[in-house]
């Protein structure tokens, strides 16, 4: 099952226009070094197949000296996610080398429960290993601590884009924290129907949605299986903004938000307070800087 879905980009990618991205950082690419994402998560099925050629070093904050292996699966749909958006499976390698690499970054347990004190000490690893774009697909209803919010100031001044999710609360939530932050380009969750996914959250803080339901993606010990919520829309952002940072390496994070946003596609059955700027397109982002 797995094989057939991987022989050809699955529908999320097409729709949003990873295919032309894909060709046009092939033919404008200026840097040859991968994109360093931080992957802020339940850890990264460290032996699996399709993503041995992408994970760089990473840490585990909850079991300090041991590998960052994913014990619950989230981390790992995400990093699929991630490593299909960029082109770079190992059986498809559509762009070569890896636009990206993913530092897997273990912050919540098996339950999938984590510490804001982890989010922050991880955040700040990422930091002083260079990552220019951390991913955050998870979330809060609840304010979080301040020193969260300066530590997540600190990365937007030193040139660190943060992506996260809207939340899964639906028609009754705002935007989840760290999500909520001025500084995270927030993301929510549409469908294959371009109709907002019934448990995406919604509110002004939104800036972009991405697909988010019935995604197909990579779980531990070398299998697949289907995830969805806002968690698996944001992964398609982070990639975008790696493939935009190949073409234009060096770009601040607001200037990639304002990029993002301004090459979206409006979807007219979503309102605006769940859509933000509108759909992800990816090959618009591209062709409009190539």
């Amino acid at each position: 099952m797995g094989r057939s879905v991987w022989q050809s980009p699955p529908w999320h990618i097409r729709r949003t226009g990873f295919p032309e991205a894909w060709r046009l950082v092939r033919l404008r690419r200026t840097r040859r070094t991968p994109v360093e994402v931080g992957l802020l998560d339940s850890g990264v099925d460290l032996k699996h197949p399709y993503l041995k050629d992408l994970l760089g070093p990473g840490i585990n904050l909850l079991s300090p000296g041991r590998p960052p292996h994913d014990e619950h699966g989230h981390g790992t749909h995400i990093a699929g996610i991630l490593a299909v958006a960029a082109g770079a499976l190992h059986r498809e390698r559509a762009i070569w080398p890896p636009p990206l690499r993913i530092r897997p970054v273990k912050i919540f347990d098996r339950r999938g429960y984590g510490r804001i004190s982890d989010i922050v000490a991880g955040l700040r690893w990422c930091l002083e290993q260079g990552c220019e774009i951390v991913n955050l697909s998870f979330g809060t209803d609840r304010r979080c601590s301040e020193q969260l919010a300066e530590t997540i100031r600190l990365l937007e001044r030193h040139g660190t884009l943060l992506v996260g999710a809207a939340g899964n609360d639906g028609r009754g939530g705002g935007v989840d924290y760290p999500g909520s932050y001025p500084e995270v380009l927030a993301v929510a969750a549409c469908n294959r129907r371009d109709r907002l996914a019934r448990f995406s959250s919604r509110g002004p803080e939104v800036d972009l949605v991405a697909p988010g339901a019935g995604l197909f993606s990579l779980l531990p010990g070398g299998s697949f299986g289907y995830m969805s919520g806002t968690s698996m829309a944001a992964p398609h952002v982070t990639a975008a903004a790696a493939l935009l940072l190949q073409v234009r390496p060096g770009l601040r994070p607001a200037a990639i938000r304002d990029h993002l946003k301004a090459t979206a596609e409006w979807l007219p059955e979503i309102p605006i307070s769940a859509q933000g700027a509108g759909l992800l397109r990816v090959d618009r982002l591209l062709r409009a800087e190539v």
